[in-house]
């Protein structure tokens, strides 16, 4: 069994952030006269920061274990999901465009996984994001799902092959591919 978590130094931005986004919400709303457009406006700012630290608390809570048969999260709830009985996987890049020198740029990754009634949704941050990501792309292949253009093509920038076999960045676990480039298919 392999556990995970999202480690406490990835998360002080975000704990950062939100106690700034507070701090500015709630500062105005106290600073000021209340009136409609002022509640509305900074009551919402101090809202959403709000519900982002909720979500940063619950992501450093979370614990992931992973096994040859399933995959399970413990935050607020446990949640189980036998990789046999996978759906869906999706992973997504947010940020800014990707560049030669940066080809994940300054964005983050997302793993959302479906399937035996659960939903997982894991960021980049957490440790082991590319094994995991791997698991989850053999357990599709396994199953005979497809998996969708954008998945496959972020699978690759990981050094996945979208076919469930690790590949290795910028490679194809060794072997040498048969035109000499050493570089991973492009599927799209």
């Amino acid at each position: 069994m392999k556990l995970f978590r999202y480690p406490p130094r990835s998360l002080y931005g975000d704990y950062l952030r939100s106690a700034a986004g507070l701090f500015v919400g709630l500062g105005v709303l106290l600073a000021v006269p209340p009136s409609p457009v002022v509640l509305l406006i900074f009551g919402s700012i101090a809202a959403l920061f709000a519900v982002f630290g909720l979500r940063t608390a619950h992501r450093h809570k979370l614990r992931v274990a992973v096994t040859d048969e399933e995959i399970a999260c413990r935050g607020a709830t446990t949640k189980v999901m036998p990789w046999g009985q996978i759906e869906a996987m999706k992973l997504r890049y947010f940020g800014s465009r990707r560049s030669k020198w940066r080809p994940l740029g300054s964005g983050f990754m997302q793993l959302t996984l479906k399937g035996g009634g659960a939903a997982m949704t894991f960021e980049s941050s957490i440790e082991g994001f590319d094994w995991l990501a791997g698991q989850a792309a053999a357990a599709m292949h396994a199953r005979g799902l497809a998996l969708d253009p954008a998945t496959s093509s972020n699978l690759i920038e990981l050094g996945i092959d979208p076919a469930g076999e690790e590949t290795g960045k910028g490679g194809n676990g060794g072997g040498g591919s048969p035109d000499g480039c050493d570089s991973p298919p492009n599927v799209l």
